[in-house]
């Protein structure tokens, strides 16, 4: 096989173990796998651009959601694996002993193949809290864990048999759970609780110390250790009690690192024997010291002091091979060689900083295989630093989340790091590869709350909390950032016209409107606490509608109409109500509809949209009357809305003042027509509605009791699709509303925070947690031309790719020439909307 052969097949094979957990779940997406990491490999490899053309052609069958570009990661790079399976974070996380398997745990625990990373086992405890601190027994038969509101989980690993063990100890939390091979313990301040491996309680034990226990070491009934603090956090004072053979050893007292009013944090660790403790003590201040157990003596012996320390350390631990000792301070991480007491000092770059995250606990360094390199995790980043050198030679964007724990495993052949984080995931990553050059995905770096895609043209607008985002929707490009403040700018909402000239947005208490090609400020003006964004008027207006608490307790929403571009008012005006809720515009565009009340009585007000006024208020009065929490004007009956509780939907006729009809279960989404509406409970359950009538015609997912979760239902531009996304799944669905066949069930990456659908109804864009944007074409297989279509796109046509680049570049330059023209000659500092 020749090396170009073979390093095809290797992306392949890394692509496929990549998206081998959702894979293992959803064997039917992998074409949109494939396609979604390889990509950008396919002008270079003629054998991958084969196997995607391949995925194209015939992969339509079994999943008709496609990605548009590369939006996955691609394989060669550092991640060796992203082990994906936990509905919260992660916050415990252990390689057994024979290092086979991880085990992580969230609600539930997860058993991972390390060699593959298949998904193994699977068990549900069925717990209110989550999980943390996972422990496994030295023979790897047993795990445990205690949940955030103490209640622990013991679970047998061979046959995953559990048991729930309440709290046992009266008037205090748990804090910790411990295993042996014969029994398990848990413990809070005061006292722990023995148990036999089967969850049966032995024995209750009150702790000699008078003092709040922060962790323990146990082996037996009579050889443990307590490390006990204070409970004072402005008192950095700590102590280990240890008894072996039930004999007490004198308490040894040592200090924290630095004060606990400043910076929460602690120093202590011990070796995997327990028989070296490292700590600082008030004797010798900020260095760390080594202390020997003596079992003869019964005392602990201070051995010696590692080395002179100047920093103030938030944690310090060993590596795997108790060889190295590294230390955490709040600017960067110390590594010290044991025997020698040789050091190295790894900083942080400026403006990054190490917390501790809990007492004993804070951000964390690992060696790599040979002490060559040193990754630390911090935030959702990992800093890859040369030991010798102390350089820090590579920053990875690695997770969209805190990063919780991480572990090296440099055994045999392994040469890699793990990681888990808030973003619910575990990842593997090789050190031999950590600075191979992979290609890059646009994103945000806080998750897409909100997009807004122009009619005509393929751009996308995002909303993330610091941003609007400007994509290229055909190229996956993440054109511009716009930030009227550039720091502290919070961004509650954003619309761009259908022509794509003009974006309408709120910013920290202003709406502005910018020029999309100059990326300029046409206009800024002051309202705060704005809740809707709405355009009018074929585009030509805004409409901003604020909340606004009143003096007397009451509330009241402050509505104004702007012109596009230049900011003009056209008209404001004010109204009570009892709860927020957003306002409405009619099919034809002639009437806002305003939820609002009339003492205690809710009304609907009607204004002419055109020149803000009131046409008429008109009470709501109907049999079955409800709280209602959406209003949507229905497509084909400009006169009429629909009102939108927790059991129906209430369509009333706003001209001539009267409720026309109620139609159960229906949750407000409607087709371009008229015809069709969806139900879409959370608990589950998906069924197209007959609107004239108000019956079910379809049953697209049957009801199926899978919990509560979030979900996002909606028709295509088009009417020929309904996509359904469950929160607990993490996967869209799509249906083809003629037969109410499913043509895709396609597995999102992240969390899906935000989704629209293109005018022509071939795509999907998508926003998750994670910051991306991803393009999704609808692939349907008995769709005309559809294969041609996917052929035809950018990422498939490099030379098409290179000239979409090239006229957005040329737009963008010209875009640019013209502001600079125009302020030379008017003398000002912001270009006018015709201008550009």
């Amino acid at each position: 096989m020749t090396g170009i052969r073979y390093r095809e097949l290797m992306l392949v094979a890394d692509a496929l173990r990549l998206g081998g957990a959702i894979l293992s779940q959803y064997p039917d997406m992998l074409s949109p796998q494939l396609i979604g990491r390889l990509l950008p490999e396919m002008e270079t490899n003629p054998h991958v651009k084969s196997l995607l053309e391949q995925c194209d052609a015939e992969g339509i069958e079994h999943c008709g959601l496609l990605p548009s570009y590369h939006c996955s990661h691609t394989p060669g790079g550092p991640l060796k694996y992203s082990l994906e399976g936990h509905q919260f974070a992660v916050f415990g996380f252990c390689l057994t002993h024979d290092l086979r398997y991880i085990v992580s745990v969230s609600n539930k625990f997860i058993t991972w193949d390390l060699s593959t990373s298949d998904l193994t086992r699977e068990v549900v405890p069925g717990i209110e809290g989550i999980m943390q601190e996972l422990v496994l027994s030295p023979d790897n038969k047993y795990s445990i864990a205690h949940t955030n509101n103490s209640q622990t989980v013991l679970l047998n690993m061979l046959t995953s048999e559990f048991f729930l063990l309440e709290n046992p100890m009266s008037g205090e939390k748990v804090i910790g759970t411990l295993l042996s091979d014969s029994c398990a313990l848990i413990h809070g301040e005061r006292s722990w609780v023995l148990y036999t491996l089967r969850g049966e309680e032995k024995e209750r034990v009150s702790s000699p110390i008078d003092k709040p226990i922060l962790f323990m070491d146990f082996k037996s009934p009579n050889d443990y250790s307590l490390v006990c603090w204070s409970g004072d956090f402005d008192d950095k004072n700590m102590l280990v009690h240890t008894v072996v053979a039930s004999t007490s050893f004198p308490i040894l007292e040592f200090h924290r690192g630095t004060h606990l009013h400043l910076i929460p944090g602690s120093v202590m660790t011990w070796t995997k024997c327990r028989r070296w403790l490292y700590c600082c003590t008030e004797d010798h201040g900020q260095d760390v010291c080594v202390y020997r157990r003596d079992d003869e003596a019964s005392c602990w012996t201070l051995d010696r002091v590692v080395a002179p320390n100047n920093h103030k350390l938030l944690m310090v631990h060993l590596t795997g091979d108790q060889k190295h000792l590294i230390g955490t301070f709040m600017t960067g991480f110390q590594v010290w060689e044991v025997e020698s007491g040789a050091a190295w000092t790894l900083m942080l770059p400026h403006g990054i900083r190490n917390i501790s995250t809990q007492l004993l606990k804070s951000n964390s360094c690992v060696l790599s295989k040979g002490y060559k390199y040193a990754v630390a995790g911090v935030r959702k980043n990992l800093y890859v630093w040369e030991l010798q050198s102390q350089d820090l030679l590579k920053v990875l964007d690695a997770h969209f989340g805190r990063i919780i724990d991480m572990v090296a495993l440099v055994v045999g052949s392994w040469n890699s790091v793990i990681t888990s984080s808030l973003d619910r995931t575990v990842k593997v990553w090789n050190i031999n590869n950590i600075f191979e050059q992979v290609h890059v995905i646009d994103r945000h770096e806080l998750q897409v709350d909100d997009i807004s895609m122009a009619a005509n043209s393929p751009i996308a607008v995002t909303v993330t909390r610091n941003c609007v985002g400007i994509w290229n929707v055909r190229l996956g490009k993440l054109v511009s950032k716009l930030a009227d403040s550039p720091l502290g700018a919070i961004v509650t909402q954003a619309g761009i016209t259908s022509n794509s000239r003009y974006i309408v947005s709120t910013e920290s208490g202003n709406v502005l409107i910018w020029n999309v090609r100059a990326e300029a400020v046409l206009f800024k003006g002051e309202q705060k606490n704005v809740q809707q964004l709405l355009l009018l008027d074929d585009d030509s207006k805004c409409v901003a509608v604020s909340k606004v608490s009143l003096e007397t307790g009451e509330l009241s929403c402050f509505l104004v109409t702007r012109s596009i571009p230049t900011g003009e008012k056209v008209y404001e005006l004010d109204y009570p109500i009892r709860t927020f809720r957003q306002i409405a515009v009619t099919a034809d565009g002639l009437f806002l509809v305003i939820p609002s009340i009339d003492g205690l009585k809710d009304v609907l007000l009607i204004y002419h949209a055109k020149t803000g006024t009131l046409v008429h208020k008109m009470p709501l009065k109907y049999s079955g009357f409800k709280d209602f929490h959406l209003v949507v004007p229905l497509p084909n009956k400009p006169t009429q809305v629909a009102l939108i509780d927790q059991d129906k939907g209430n369509i009333v006729d706003i001209r001539t003042k009267k409720f026309v009809r109620s139609i159960p279960k229906w949750g407000g989404k409607v087709s371009k027509d008229g015809r069709y509406g969806l139900y879409a409970p959370a608990r589950g359950g998906l069924e197209l509605l007959e609107l004239r009538h108000g019956t079910s015609v379809k049953t697209l997912i049957p009801r199926v009791a899978e919990g509560v979760f979030s979900v996002i239902c909606l028709f295509t531009r088009t009417d020929e699709y309904v996509l359904y996304y469950h929160g607990g799944r993490k996967t869209i669905r799509v249906f083809r509303v003629t037969d109410g066949k499913m043509i895709a069930n396609y597995r999102v990456q992240a969390e899906l925070t935000a989704i629209a659908a293109s005018e022509d109804g071939r795509t999907i864009v998508l926003g998750t947690v994670d910051g991306c944007l991803s393009s999704i074409t609808i692939a349907d297989p008995t769709r005309p031309g559809i294969r041609d279509y996917l052929a035809d796109l950018p990422s498939r046509n490099p030379q098409r790719y290179e000239e979409e680049e090239a006229k957005q570049n040329m737009t963008l330059r010209r875009a640019v020439n013209m502001v600079m023209m125009t302020n030379r000659l008017q003398g000002i500092g912001c270009v006018t909307g015709e201008s550009a």
